[in-house]
């Protein structure tokens, strides 16, 4: 009897220590709660990564529309070239007509397109009345400068042809240069598959000729200015409502840019081609006139118009003498420091702003495929280029610069 009493005790003993053990193994535990946690952070990661991985489809897919466009554009400048150059000239003369009539409407109370035409009725006149006055001068001149231009090309085509080194660098260059190259890169053999090329260029070139051409620019460039908010206003009717506001600033973007960089071309054309008509009166060379109006017209294309403007004075310098060819090549390395020091930072200050190396590289790349009309526009294209990434993208903080 006492043993079982003993047991019974032993039995009902509430604080046993293997007793409290099991209890405590055998109560509930948080694990539940555990695993609803788990759980969730796994959905909320799983939930982040499909974000992610949605972002990254997007921005691919942005990419490659992006690509798309981007080839398709290129696709149609290759293949329309000289179309898409004839109405992007036309855009330059607007600019020009509009320009000015914004400054004949700050003096007179009268409207743009009133403005426009008292602007090309003034331009008419002063050309016509310098042609009257001193015209049979001016073309007698220029009949000369191309007599003397012939000549000293043939004479310096002969010389390099005898030479085998000469006669390879003539096969590379250009016919309408005084080389033997009769086909381009994107001449006869290689454009095969574009025949829309070739038949707009046909239009362009043979039917309508050069001076064709320059009136269809004129005459578009005049339509432009009379009433450019009918053409812009049309433009965006094309694009979707949603972006429209964009497209709005980029068209204003494109016009200030195009004004600025034609106002400050001007600018610099007008001094380089008087100090280029002063400096050689001054040396004493023939058709000192006409070559400074040549490399006043030339510098419409920055850096290397400069050069261009120069082979014709230092040619028939040459043919009067080694020493004069010399301080012609001075005058215009003179005139090209000044220009470059003095008058771009002056310009660029209220006008465009571009790296000298990426200008030459665009009148490059635009010349390979567009001829001598990308040749000319590239400076103005590259402009509005970087004008419009400016605009659609974010400055580079100071902390990724390098």
């Amino acid at each position: 009897m006492e043993q079982q009493m003993f047991e019974g005790e032993q039995a009902s003993a509430p604080d046993q220590p293997g007793q409290t053990s099991a209890n405590k193994r055998l109560s509930p535990t948080p694990l539940a709660h555990t695993a609803g946690t788990a759980s969730a952070e796994q959905i909320a990661l799983l939930a982040l990564n499909v974000q992610k991985l949605g972002r990254i489809l997007r921005r691919f897919y942005q990419l490659a529309i992006a690509v798309v466009a981007a080839l398709c554009v290129g696709l149609f400048i290759y293949a329309g070239g000289a179309v898409v150059m004839v109405v992007f000239a036309a855009a330059l003369v607007a600019v020009v007509l509009h320009g000015a009539a914004r400054l004949i409407c700050r003096v007179l109370p009268i409207r743009q397109w009133v403005a426009v035409v008292l602007f090309l009725a003034a331009l008419v006149g002063g050309v016509s009345f310098v042609v009257h006055v001193s015209g049979p001068e001016l073309v007698t001149q220029l009949s000369h400068l191309y007599a003397a231009l012939t000549h000293e090309r043939d004479a310096l085509h002969a010389t390099l042809d005898e030479n085998p080194v000469g006669h390879s660098v003539l096969n590379h260059i250009p016919r309408f240069l005084g080389g033997n190259q009769t086909s381009g890169p994107l001449g006869s053999e290689g454009t095969s598959g574009m025949d829309f090329a070739g038949s707009m260029t046909n239009v362009l070139t043979s039917t309508f000729g050069s001076a064709g051409t320059l009136v269809v620019i004129v005459i578009a460039g005049v339509y432009f200015a009379l009433s450019p908010h009918l053409y812009a206003n049309g433009l965006l009717r094309l694009v979707p409502t949603r972006y429209r506001g964009t497209a709005r600033e980029l068209i204003r973007t494109t016009a200030h840019v195009l004004s600025a960089w034609v106002a400050g071309q001007l600018l610099d054309m007008t001094v380089v081609g008087v100090l280029t008509w002063g400096g050689l009166s001054l040396l004493g060379m023939p058709l000192a006139f006409p070559l400074g109006l040549v490399a006043g017209t030339a510098n419409f294309i920055p850096y290397l118009g400069t050069f261009i403007g120069a082979v014709p004075a230092v040619l028939i310098a040459l043919s009067i003498s080694p020493r004069e060819a010399l301080m012609v090549a001075g005058l215009y390395a003179f005139i090209q420091a000044f220009e470059g020091y003095v008058m771009s930072p002056f310009i660029q200050k209220r006008a465009v702003s571009m790296p000298p190396a990426l200008t030459i590289l665009s009148q490059t790349i635009f010349g390979a495929f567009l001829g001598m009309w990308g040749f000319a526009f590239a400076s103005p294209i590259t402009a509005v280029l970087l004008a419009v990434i400016d605009h659609l993208t974010a400055p580079l903080p100071e902390e990724d610069q390098v």
